[in-house]
C-alpha cells in the first residue's frame, strides 16, 4: 500500500489564500530519503510570490535555504497536457509569476543528502516559504510525500510535530 511505504503530509488545507506571507506546515526529512512538494494554483491566481524551501534544525527554523529541484505542468488542470512537466530545473529561491502559474501544479523534490548542513548538523526541518506579495486572492493546496524512507513499516511514523 501506498501509504504504508510513504508519509503524507497536508502542508496548507485547500484554497489557502497566500496574499499574506506565510509558512507551511514544516515537516523532518530524518526518517526519509526523498520529498516530493506538490503545490496546485487556482485558475484565478494573481500578482507574483517567491517561493523559498527552508530548512532548520527544528520544526518551523529557517537556518538556511535548499536548493531544490522543481518541474511546472504543461498545461492547466484537467487539460491535455496537464500530467506532463518541464525538464527538471534547480532553484534555491523561486518567482511564482502569475500568468505562468496560473491553474497548474508545481511539482518540487528533495533529496535528504542535499539539504543544507552545518557541520555534523542536517538542517531536516523543511518549510515552504511564500513570501506573500501576491496581489489579491492567490489559493492554492499543498502536500508532501515523503519517499524511501530509511525504516519502513505498516504505520509510518509522523514527520509534524
Amino acid at each position: 500500500m501506498f501509504s504504508q511505504e510513504n508519509g503524507i503530509v497536508q502542508l496548507v488545507v485547500a484554497g489557502f489564500d497566500t496574499n499574506t506571507a506565510v509558512e507551511f506546515e514544516s515537516f523532518s526529512m530524518k526518517k526519509y530519503n526523498q520529498a516530493t512538494i506538490i503545490i496546485m494554483f487556482n485558475n484565478s491566481l494573481t500578482g507574483d510570490n517567491v517561493l523559498t524551501i527552508e530548512c532548520g534544525a527544528t520544526d518551523s527554523s529557517d537556518t538556511s535555504d535548499a536548493t531544490f529541484h522543481y518541474r511546472l505542468a504543461g498545461a492547466v488542470n484537467q487539460l491535455t497536457g496537464a500530467d506532463i512537466y518541464a525538464a527538471d530545473a534547480t532553484a534555491s529561491t523561486l518567482t511564482l509569476t502569475a500568468a505562468t502559474y496560473q491553474g497548474k501544479t508545481l511539482i518540487i523534490e528533495l533529496d535528504a543528502n542535499e539539504l543544507p548542513t552545518s557541520g555534523t548538523t542536517v538542517y531536516d526541518w523543511v518549510t515552504v516559504d511564500l513570501d506573500g506579495a501576491a496581489s489579491g486572492a492567490s489559493l492554492i493546496g499543498a502536500c508532501a510525500i515523503l519517499s524511501k524512507p530509511r525504516f519502513s513499516g505498516a504505520v509510518m511514523p509522523t514527520a509534524i510535530t
